[in-house]
């Protein structure tokens, strides 16, 4: 009898296909350069050479950087990242100071993951089926193919960094491996679809998501609502047979059943909004467990204060956006501590049973004076790293030697104009989310020198700081890899799922 095969199976197949392709790759990029290159540049000659001289050791590496990240997807456990401190229990971090050569090589690993992911974009969905069947998840609730263009992508970077190369020229192999690397994991997603049909696997059935706007790294933003709480309120369904709510029989007789019933549903609307809060899948767990029990005492407010249905700002839903944006975005060392305050809070407004509009400020001020309370401890522990960059504003020696703008070669620009970059308006305090050494990060920024252009950022999952220059944030802002993440309404994204669900009137 034919045994089913698992997803390991399919994994340990792949793996052993793998090298295949980012051989492909290696040579299409070498024959590349061998046509681009003239004789009379030994500069370009000697970059050949190494690169020939060193595929094999690219394609060894690149496996096993695909092999780290796909173990770590099976797991469930984070891929080490690059950055990392090497030794395993440093005295303090290292400081990261990034220059415009290494933005340059950020934004073609980016662009590298984008062409992928648009010239395979049927291959990916199909494969994903057969992937989410091996792991009996009909639905496909989620991505369960271990094997998506941004582990490739990633695992040919830290390949091609063994490679002698300055890293302007890596960046401009990443470049020229794009379209390649599209060409052969496409035609290799393909064949895993046919070889796992083969086998006797059958797809699981897609569900149909609705969203508006994609945001570059795989963020999706789901459509918001247009029309206001009140008017999704009454487009609900008039509840049938349901008595009149006592408050309501001492209101003048001259109302109508629909506004005698109005609080029925308010309580439905309440209720259904705060279901779309609890499948937010952008919301972490004990986020999500919090809100929940904001519930009750957002009903007592909504049926005493009629403001809440009109604007998304009201002080209830506010606090709920800033509540899921501090804990969603506080440095990993201050996690639990953050946790604990946002509890308190809580404990207090579901306490009080009058609770109102004002009570829920004071606890938004709350919350707020403790996140400037962690950014003032942040500061105080990067007053070293300040230092050394107010060292290197002055005249001193730079921590590391970073390349300019103009040392990239010209040709390694892409042909595209790029849009005009703005100046990022970023103060200490404010979390900007950017793809930097090949991984997206949450950045919080700590310190700011005018003077010198010069932004200090922490990283709030692992606490590695970062230096950028002007020059490489208005660079990063201009691809799209630099992104203010701000506290988002989350009573309107759920609003908006609300009224979707809603059949229309005949």
């Amino acid at each position: 009898m034919k045994t089913r095969p698992s997803l390991q199976d399919f994994v340990d197949d792949e793996l052993l296909r793998a090298p295949l392709a980012f051989d492909t790759v290696v040579d299409a990029v070498l024959e590349q350069w061998r046509r681009a290159s003239p004789a009379s540049s030994r500069w370009d000659a000697d970059e050949v050479r190494a690169l020939h001289n060193h595929r094999r050791e690219v394609v060894r590496d690149a496996m096993l950087g695909l092999r780290a990240q796909v173990s770590a997807e099976i797991t469930g456990t984070p891929a080490p990242r690059r950055a990392a401190p090497a030794t395993a229990a440093p005295a303090r971090l290292e400081l990261s100071l990034i220059g415009d050569d290494e933005i340059s090589a950020d934004i073609e690993v980016s662009r590298a993951v984008e062409r992928i992911k648009s010239a395979a974009e049927f291959e990916l969905r199909e494969l994903q089926a057969y992937t989410s069947a091996l792991v009996d998840d009909v639905n496909v609730a989620r991505d369960t193919n271990p094997f998506r263009p941004e582990a490739y992508v990633r695992a040919l970077w830290s390949g091609v960094q063994g490679v002698s190369m300055p890293r302007a020229r890596q960046a401009a192999f990443m470049r020229d491996a794009a379209e390649p690397m599209a060409k052969a994991l496409r035609q290799g997603y393909a064949a895993a679809c046919s070889r796992l049909e083969g086998q006797g696997i059958e797809p699981a059935a897609h569900r149909t998501i609705v969203l508006s706007v994609t945001s570059r790294g795989g963020t999706l933003y789901p459509a918001q609502a247009s029309e206001s709480l009140e008017e999704i309120r009454d487009s609900l369904p008039m509840p049938l047979d349901e008595p009149v709510p006592a408050r309501a029989t001492a209101r003048p007789p001259t109302l109508s059943p629909s506004e005698a019933a109005i609080d029925q549903r308010l309580i439905e609307l309440l209720s259904r909004l705060f279901d779309a809060i609890q499948s937010d899948t952008r919301l972490s767990p004990s986020t999500v467990s919090l809100l929940l029990r904001l519930q009750p005492s957002a009903l007592r407010v909504a049926l005493r204060d009629t403001g809440m249905l009109q604007a998304y700002d009201h002080p209830v839903w506010r606090f709920m956006d800033v509540l899921a944006f501090v804990i969603d975005s506080v440095p990993a060392s201050a996690a639990e501590r953050c946790l604990s305050h946002c509890r308190q809070l809580i404990d207090h407004l579901v306490a009080d049973g009058n609770a109102d509009a004002a009570r829920f400020d004071w606890a938004t001020g709350r919350l707020m004076a403790f996140d400037r309370h962690l950014l003032e401890q942040s500061i105080a522990a990067a007053r070293p790293d300040i230092e050394r960059l107010r060292s290197t504003a002055d005249g001193g020696d730079p921590p590391i030697d970073v390349g300019n703008l103009d040392t990239v070669p010209a040709e390694l620009m892409s042909d595209e104009p790029l849009p005009t970059p703005s100046a990022p308006d970023l103060h200490p305090g404010h979390r900007v989310r950017i793809y930097l050494h090949g991984d997206w990060r949450l950045l919080q920024v700590l310190w700011v020198d005018p003077v010198a252009d010069l932004w200090l950022l922490r990283d709030t999952s692992t606490d590695q700081p970062w230096a950028l220059r002007r020059s490489a944030l208005e660079r990063l802002a201009a691809e799209r890899l630099a992104l203010p993440w701000r506290p988002r309404s989350l009573v309107r994204v759920a609003a908006g799922q609300v009224a979707r669900a809603i059949p229309p009137a005949r």
